[in-house]
């Protein structure tokens, strides 16, 4: 069930790729450069402005309490609970 370690060892299949420590130390050496580069990156990147966005805000919370009145108008007719000092939600 399980291959011994004799019949794996040299096998193309279990090992496709040979130990190597300069490979091992290439890849160390580029991963911790590319660690230090993405920290030097995030650390130099800008600030983002203050920017209001308080009536972009108070649009979308009108914009969508408006829909919510709409559509709990329209399920008030379906339902036959129409309120007649509105105007018909169709």
């Amino acid at each position: 069930m399980f291959a011994s370690p004799v019949l794996v060892e040299g096998d193309p299949f279990w090992d496709p790729v040979a130990w190597s420590w300069p490979a091992i130390g290439i890849l160390l050496a580029g991963t911790v450069l590319a660690t230090i580069v993405f920290v030097v990156w995030l650390v130099l990147q800008p600030e983002e402005p203050d920017q209001d966005t308080e009536d972009l805000v108070d649009k979308a919370v009108r914009s969508d309490r408006e829909r919510a009145r709409a559509i709990q108008r329209r399920l008030d007719a379906d339902a036959g609970r129409d309120d007649t000092s509105e105007p018909d939600p169709r």
